[in-house]
């Protein structure tokens, strides 16, 4: 009778395990934890508080239901201090010593009784685990077995969920990073692509201004140079020899009057054309 009532349970708790590896978030864990702890040991309150870093995590299974709850710092009842800080099993028949919360009140005739234990895989991780049973609901030592194995699966769930939190998180946050680098690489892209527009721009006002020097040095080399020639001309033919008076006033006086107006005429355009061009340029 024992063997088969140990068969029946240990075929629970590969049930119950096979449910508990398929859980994707801590909504699912309390779900299979409602429906098939039951079917393992008896009980009238479980739970377990689970440690991990700045994690709390606190599981409470009772006939009404199962729920589990997050938090960032600890919170653990007056008897899971004490467990965690002997770090050895407890057994307690006389609760009255004890702050209970108002579930865990059952009347004097069950015999209530809390069991306690402590499961460390590291330093930085833990879980604290415990049972309230009663004379309705017995709970004894050949249970423990099978609750050592229900805490050990839960932890490493526990774990399993944390980790992968966790790297959702950095996922998150990573992914922050990457649109920020992506904001900053378009608003760089503005800014060079606007310095590369600032810089067509003012190659093409450079252009202008050179072409308006260039338009101002081919005045001065045919417009000025012509009559300039002319005057020199004129000069080296007086320079040759003497002529007489008569002769230079009537050849070359005229012509060196013709040229030398010709040559203010040039070199008029030439300071006009000059100073609205540079004032253009400076503009």
């Amino acid at each position: 009778m024992e063997n088969q009532v140990y068969r029946i349970t240990y075929e629970a708790f590969s049930r119950f395990s096979n449910s508990l590896m398929c859980c994707r978030t801590l909504e699912a864990v309390a779900a299979s934890f409602r429906l098939n702890l039951k079917y393992l040991f008896n009980f009238h309150v479980f739970r377990a508080s689970y440690c991990r870093g700045n994690t709390y995590l606190h599981l409470e299974v009772t006939a009404a239901g199962a729920v589990i709850t997050k938090q960032g710092h600890a919170s653990f009842l007056s008897f899971e201090e004490e467990l965690l800080e002997r770090r050895v099993p407890r057994h307690w028949q006389n609760l009255q010593e004890l702050q209970l919360p108002q579930d865990y009140s059952q009347p004097a005739e069950e015999l209530p009784e809390l069991w306690g234990w402590v499961i460390q895989n590291d330093e930085n991780r833990h879980i604290v685990v415990s049972v309230l049973a009663g004379k309705s609901r017995l709970f004894t030592r050949k249970d423990i077995n099978f609750l050592k194995l229900v805490a050990e699966n839960l932890e490493a769930k526990l774990f399993e969920l944390c980790l992968l939190q966790e790297l959702d998180e950095k996922n998150k946050r990573l992914q922050h990073a990457l649109d920020t680098i992506n904001e900053q690489n378009q608003v760089i892209s503005s800014i060079v692509e606007y310095q590369q527009e600032v810089i067509v721009e003012r190659t093409k006002e450079v252009a202008a201004k050179n072409a308006k020097l260039l338009e101002v040095s081919v005045l001065n080399a045919h417009n000025v140079r012509e009559p300039l020639s002319r005057v020199l001309g004129l000069v080296n033919l007086l320079e040759m020899r003497e002529w007489p008076l008569e002769e230079v006033r009537q050849n070359f006086l005229p012509r060196l009057k013709t040229s030398a107006q010709d040559l203010d005429i040039a070199l008029k355009e030439v300071i006009e054309k000059s100073t609205a061009d540079l004032i253009e340029l400076k503009a």
